[in-house]
């Protein structure tokens, strides 16, 4: 049960923000930080639609976080996202936090990003070899948002995991348009 009762009370842009993502508990839990959580939406949108990164990857990078920050939560939302992206049972086997990346089927390059997402998330730092091959592989903007999807949905696993949202029951993530 989620220690912080969910928001009933929101203003219009907020509820049609909620209504667009599929109205889960996770952001109906947050809505009570009103504007703030408006411009955090905002912002989420951006990076569920860019083209910058394949949708592929996106959904790799989210649910490595997801394993590694301990977020049942985040990995039941966003695995049937992965899974109609083409991710199958063998790369999101691997992806969990005691899972062998080397044994996910991945590209070099998801395996690359992976790598770096582990050490991110797990050490709050990069060497600077592997900050280097992922700006080899990706590019400066490409590295960039894969690095703010790191802390974007590492910082949602750490709200997620502090108000214990339940994981909703018969809703999922509806990625905008």
């Amino acid at each position: 049960m989620t220690r912080i009762a969910y928001c009933t009370s929101m203003s219009g842009q907020v509820r049609d923000m909620i209504a667009e993502r599929g109205d889960l508990n996770v952001y109906r839990a947050l809505a009570h930080a009103g504007r703030p959580f408006a411009g955090w939406m905002i912002a989420g949108r951006a990076a569920l639609t860019s083209k910058v990164v394949p949708v592929r990857l996106r959904e790799l990078v989210i649910l490595r976080v997801g394993h590694l920050m301990k977020c049942p939560y985040e990995i039941a939302q966003h695995t049937p996202v992965a899974e109609d992206s083409g991710i199958g049972s063998r790369p999101l086997d691997a992806l969990a936090a005691d899972g062998r990346l080397a044994d996910g089927g991945f590209t070099p390059t998801e395996l690359t990003v992976l790598e770096l997402t582990t050490e991110l998330v797990t050490t709050a730092t990069l060497t600077p070899a592997r900050m280097d091959r992922a700006r080899e592989l990706l590019g400066d903007e490409q590295l960039l948002e894969v690095l703010m999807i790191i802390s974007r949905w590492s910082g949602l696993a750490l709200m997620i995991n502090a108000l214990d949202v339940d994981i909703d029951t018969g809703r999922h993530l509806s990625l905008p348009p």
